[in-house]
């Protein structure tokens, strides 16, 4: 009698020990250095905890049951995933977690940073904040009435899944990406993106069809926008003169060149500083894109909090669209033209 209730008493702990469930211990990054956390997230610790309490009350599990990832964790997951552009299976191992966990969160993060976008990443719209704008463009080179400088970038998908419509995200430089419109400003700062449209698309096209492209063509925006060649001339989108054939016309081309190049040192600053943008994502499309706008969020967040940046980013490398001086509105060459006798003679 003895020996059987002594096999049903280990019976009913083997039952037990099987129903356990063993979670691992998680790693606590708010314990590495200053310098370790800023090569892992790209933030000091200061900023990083800004970060967690910007989106803590968007990420704040509503039970701790199975004991669920707190949001200081979900961040720094995110956060790694941005900076180092690692595949998701490095940054599960480094905290602990699991492949798909790693997914998961990364996926929900981003989307609770793309909720703040229209807070973070904002286009003058009163005449104060066109005025601000202009005259600190001007500051640069002299170019008139400018609010922003805007340009495509492409951003790789790496083996993504792509589905059937695949060869609509193939570039005209050989490889899949989306092609990222982005607005800068004099201070480095997005002031507007729009991570939606296919490799293949041309970046005049994805201007034409935004909602910022509409809100100039429907005179409901004040100011000037600079675009490279690959661009329209437009009345509200100066792009240089191909052919400078006087010297108004050079001086015109020089101050352009040099107000424009913001862009490209955004674009520059953008990708190197969150590395997932510029080794390419094994991501399918709609999850690339929110990880794009979570991005350009978090690097207005840097801005404002005057993070440092590793290194000098300098200026994105790339080839510009095909020149489409022959895509001309007749009133935006007039102002072209009015602005080059006027403030280049």
């Amino acid at each position: 009698m003895a020996a059987i209730l002594a096999v049903l008493q280990r019976h009913r702990y083997e039952r037990a020990r099987r129903r356990e469930r063993i979670f691992r211990d998680r790693s606590q990054p708010l314990e590495l250095g200053d310098g370790d956390i800023f090569r892992k997230y790209r933030f000091t610790r200061d900023g990083c905890m800004h970060v967690i309490n910007l989106i803590r009350p968007l990420l704040q599990h509503d039970t701790q049951r199975n004991q669920a990832l707190p949001p200081e964790l979900q961040v720094f997951i995110a956060l790694n995933f941005y900076a180092t552009g690692a595949v998701l299976d490095s940054t599960a191992t480094i905290h602990g977690i699991t492949r798909s966990t790693a997914s998961r969160v990364i996926h929900r993060v981003s989307v609770t940073l793309g909720t703040l976008k229209h807070e973070i990443i904002k286009f003058p719209t009163t005449m104060e904040e066109v005025n601000r704008a202009q005259v600190d463009f001007f500051n640069i080179s002299g170019f008139p009435q400018v609010i922003g400088v805007v340009d495509g970038t492409h951003i790789r998908l790496n083996g993504a899944p792509l589905g059937p419509g695949e060869h609509v995200y193939m570039n005209r430089k050989g490889y899949y990406s989306i092609n990222t419109q982005i607005i800068c400003d004099t201070n480095y700062k997005i002031i507007n993106i729009l991570a939606r449209w296919p490799g293949s698309t041309h970046d005049s096209r994805i201007f034409q069809n935004s909602r910022v492209g509409q809100t100039f063509e429907d005179l409901q925006q004040h100011g000037l926008l600079l675009g490279d060649s690959g661009y329209a001339l437009r009345p509200y989108l100066m792009t240089p003169v191909l052919n400078p054939r006087t010297p108004a016309e050079q001086a015109y081309n020089r101050a352009h060149a040099t107000t424009r190049v913001r862009i490209e040192q955004v674009n520059g600053q953008l990708k190197h500083k969150f590395r997932c943008l510029l080794n390419g994502m094994q991501m399918a499309p709609r999850r690339a894109c929110k990880i794009i706008t979570a991005c350009a969020v978090l690097h207005n967040v840097a801005k404002d909090l005057k993070q440092p940046d590793e290194v000098d980013f300098g200026i994105e490398q790339h080839e510009h669209e095909p020149d489409r001086d022959d895509h001309i509105v007749d009133n935006g060459l007039a102002i072209r033209n009015t602005i080059i006798a006027n403030y280049f003679h």
